[in-house]
């Protein structure tokens, strides 16, 4: 018979406010929460005084009235009863909401092109590696916020994320994080794609002769050893396409020491699909003839 009676208690409820002005970021923090003061039988209102998970409420903010100070809005929550109303049982009745009005400061809003940097931790398997740097789409998005909240805003990083014992060629979805605690940060998009190509690569060895640069035509210079062995990794498919023109090792005449009978030896090209590139001599002995 109690539960047959009608009552009146307050209950909190999140709240999520909507169609907020596409030019304009709200700068100060609104009520998270709101305390509704609802009226039914005892039995409607035993859901919402037991229930811990209430339902979020919608706040309309599109129509706020603007105050005497510039940028400075308000929204009479009671003006929206019918509508809160509407989103509760249909037996309860809103009574009043408190706070009964909720103030909006908003700032204009621009945007920034920034650049998408991956923070992507990758463990291979031995012999495995990269064979580019990743891949992202897009490679930049825009960063829309307030003037100084994007003074300080150079590029934007994906959520970390660890990728382990890799053997091949990965594609993901990756989460891209916001700066903590700055609210007034929105992105052109919340999520991008990454691709990783990876493959598995080889040691190889090649005999190279040892060339001579700024050499005067008058002289000859003869380096012992005349050739040293240069030592790299390439990915299998490649293996076969390397020769030794593709690398030059040389010595330059006109950095000669004369308290020293050795030249450092220089890696002067290589292929762009070879790496972790060792030379068997960092220097060579000499002897210069006219």
């Amino acid at each position: 018979m109690s539960l047959s009676k009608e009552y009146s208690i307050t209950v909190n409820f999140p709240v999520k406010y909507i169609n907020l002005p596409s030019d304009k970021l709200v700068a100060n923090h609104l009520p998270e929460n709101v305390a509704v003061e609802i009226k039914a039988t005892g039995f409607n209102l035993l859901e919402y005084k037991l229930k811990q998970n209430r339902n979020t409420l919608l706040i309309d903010i599109k129509n706020a009235s603007s105050t005497s100070v510039r940028n400075n809005y308000y929204i009479d929550c009671n003006d929206q009863l019918d509508v809160i109303t509407g989103q509760l049982a249909s037996a309860i009745k809103v009574i009043s909401v408190n706070p009964d009005t909720v103030f909006i400061n908003y700032n204009k809003k621009i945007s920034k092109l920034v650049p998408v940097k991956a923070n992507i931790s990758i463990d291979f398997v031995e012999q495995y590696q990269m064979t580019d740097s990743i891949m992202l789409a897009p490679k930049f998005i825009n960063v829309f916020g307030t003037a100084e909240s994007l003074e300080k805003i150079s590029f934007v990083e994906t959520a970390p994320i660890k990728l382990k014992k890799i053997t091949g060629t990965v594609d993901l979805k990756l989460e891209l994080s916001k700066p903590i605690g700055n609210k007034q940060i929105e992105y052109s998009q919340n999520t991008i794609l990454a691709r990783i190509n990876v493959t598995k690569f080889t040691e190889a060895i090649m005999e190279l002769p040892v060339e001579v640069e700024n050499l005067p035509p008058a002289l000859n210079l003869k380096t012992f050893p005349d050739k040293i062995t240069v030592k790299y990794l390439v990915a299998f498919d490649d293996y076969g396409k390397i020769s030794a023109s593709d690398f030059k090792v040389a010595v330059d005449y006109s950095k000669i020491d004369q308290a020293s009978n050795k030249l450092k030896v220089q890696l002067l090209k290589s292929p762009p699909k070879v790496r972790v590139v060792k030379l068997s001599n960092e220097k060579v002995e000499f002897i210069i003839r006219k």
